[in-house]
């Protein structure tokens, strides 16, 4: 729905565990999705050093992404002056969690094409594997969970089921949320812009009209704003054309493009057009297109609630 408006780890992790509270030592047994909480951006500097996350490397393809999970931006992100300083935190902050986001999204595809060609081949699926289909069907809002495993149906969760370009989720998270200086991403965690119907569920706009009754929807973790957005934009009607947009990128075996998929995201505020050439110019200013290759680091460093 339309919004408000928007390396693999060296070392020096076992020193960090001592520094900082929330540090995982995955030497230890921790508790799964154990939160990091940094107060202040020089925190998070300390953080991003100790465990070798360096966005240059990282743009450069030479270095994987450290996983660091925060459960929320640092709260003085947004009053910094220093503008480079300030991006350079926030996509280091967003980037892992993106990157996460996708990462669940592409197991569940590529699961989703396994069974699609063995029953493409004439081969009969397991009753595990026909109700994990038909559960995959209903959390993307395709039938209710009765639906019949057929051509059409693997063609629907298909051009659901996919990847968001990084450039274009890292553009979005950086104008809706202004940087991380919002209301909605400091006291909500809130990257989107994404509405909610019910006072509980979010925080109300200051400049919300008359008789409108939405709020910008509120979550417990960054990481549930992005699994949230990511679900928003491959399942909401209003972004039907940007997933067929992504299908066509597809069937053509081209990576995904942030710039050229932006142009299905028309209905994402009120500005249209306007809203689509202020993401590309994102993208461009920010050279966002550098992060597409980033490949998440597959230990787990620290996680935030999702």
């Amino acid at each position: 729905m339309p919004s408000c408006y928007t390396g693999a780890l060296v070392g020096g992790m076992i020193l960090l565990a001592s520094q900082m509270p929330g540090f995982v030592d995955h030497n230890q047994p921790t508790p799964a999705d154990a939160p990091l909480d940094v107060a202040k951006a020089d925190d998070f500097e300390i953080v991003l050093e100790k465990s070798g996350f360096d966005l240059k490397t990282i743009r450069q393809g030479s270095e994987l992404v450290p996983a660091i999970y925060l459960a929320s931006l640092p709260a003085d992100l947004g009053a910094l002056d220093q503008v480079q300083r300030k991006k350079q935190l926030f996509f280091s902050a967003v980037l892992p969690l993106v990157l996460r986001a996708n990462e669940k999204v592409a197991r569940d595809r590529t699961k989703l094409i396994r069974f699609r060609d063995r029953f493409l081949d004439g081969a009969k699926l397991r009753p595990g594997e026909r109700d994990w289909l038909l559960g995959l069907a209903d959390r993307y809002g395709i039938g209710d969970g009765d639906a019949e495993l057929n051509d059409g149906l693997f063609a629907k969760l298909l051009l659901r089921v996919d990847e968001i370009p990084v450039s274009l989720a890292l553009a979005q998270a950086a104008v809706e949320s202004g940087w991380g200086s919002s209301r909605f991403a400091r006291h909500g965690n809130a990257l989107f812009g994404q509405r909610a119907w019910t006072e509980k569920a979010g925080i109300t706009p200051k400049e919300r009209a008359s008789g409108e009754k939405h709020v910008v929807r509120k979550y417990e973790s960054l990481q549930g704003s992005v699994v949230s957005y990511v679900h928003n934009l491959n399942t909401h009607p209003s972004y039907r054309d940007f997933r067929l947009r992504r299908a066509s990128l597809r069937t053509a075996g081209r990576a995904l493009d942030g710039k050229l998929l932006a142009g299905g995201l028309l209905s994402y505020a009120e500005i249209g057009q306007a809203y689509v050439d202020m993401l590309r110019h994102m993208i461009d200013k920010n050279r966002l297109d550098d992060f597409e290759g980033a490949i998440l680091e597959r230990r787990r460093v620290v996680t935030a609630s999702s």
